[in-house]
């Protein structure tokens, strides 16, 4: 099958569940099913046609805007099905088409979900992290050949949510007030069910470290937020596990020398 073909495929099918992924973005934070009622206008709650919902052409057609109401979508919509169907494509680029490429572009749509939702709302929703970590826990049973492969990725699991768990008491404190909430601890323990107790862990943590570092001084320098206020961490940890799922050993090895640290 021609490399192309495959590409467009993932393409494709990663917009056709990013629209997935922003009913669950709209819906997980406020408590609401993602199953019914039908997709619909949230503003003059006019129910969705086929032709409303196709992934990305939507959009540009109706220019941003509700075809009934003509009140303006929020560009989230568009840029969350592009952005889920270029991991697709970049999941399949790096492991071929497989069961792990589908694994791994299923769980970086949960990541999707989980960054989006913290960043807007501060909060973690639970249904993106049982998904993250049940596929994590399903790769190691089905696809690495080891008999203790569920023990790996349940280390990695307690191993991930204990390191962010103690991050957050130090945090509080050396700064007197809450570092961490429970649901980044909820997150590094599902990337850490993917992971498992290996070496991976590593520039994991120290690649949610950096990311969040940054965030907090484009934020203050924004002066959106200031450095001294809350940000979540969520969207961090999100991007630093999809780097470690989507980069070649070859760069996981080049970073960790940056920092003194050979395998």
């Amino acid at each position: 099958m021609p490399k192309w073909f495959v590409a467009l495929f993932a393409f494709l099918f990663g917009a056709a569940v990013g629209s997935f992924v922003n009913v669950c973005i709209y819906r997980l934070p406020r408590k609401l099913s993602i199953v019914k009622p039908p997709s619909h206008c949230p503003h003059c709650g006019t129910t969705l046609t086929a032709f409303d919902l196709v992934p990305l052409l939507s959009y540009l057609w109706l220019g941003g805007k509700c075809r009934y109401c003509k009140t303006p979508i929020s560009p989230r919509y568009f840029l969350v099905e592009l952005l889920t169907a270029m991991l697709f494509v970049a999941a399949v680029d790096r492991y071929s088409l497989s069961l792990e490429a589908v694994l791994v572009s299923i769980s970086l749509a949960a990541l999707v979900v989980i960054a989006f939702v913290d960043w807007e709302f501060f909060l973690v929703p639970d249904e993106a992290v049982w998904a993250l970590g049940i596929l994590g826990f399903f790769k190691h049973v089905i696809l690495i050949s080891n008999p203790h492969g569920i023990l790996i990725s349940l280390g990695g699991a307690v191993l991930g949510g204990t390191v962010i768990w103690l991050i957050g008491i130090l945090g509080r404190l050396v700064f007197r007030k809450e570092a961490m909430g429970f649901g980044d601890v909820k997150i590094a323990a599902a990337v850490g069910a993917h992971l498992g107790a290996t070496w991976l862990m590593l520039p994991f943590l120290l690649f949610s470290i950096f990311v969040g570092a940054v965030m907090g001084v484009l934020l203050a320098l924004l002066q959106r937020r200031s450095l001294t206020g809350y940000i979540p961490f969520g969207p961090a940890m999100a991007i630093a596990a999809t780097i470690v799922f989507l980069a070649p050993p070859s760069v996981i090895n080049f970073v960790l020398q940056l920092y003194g640290i050979s395998r």
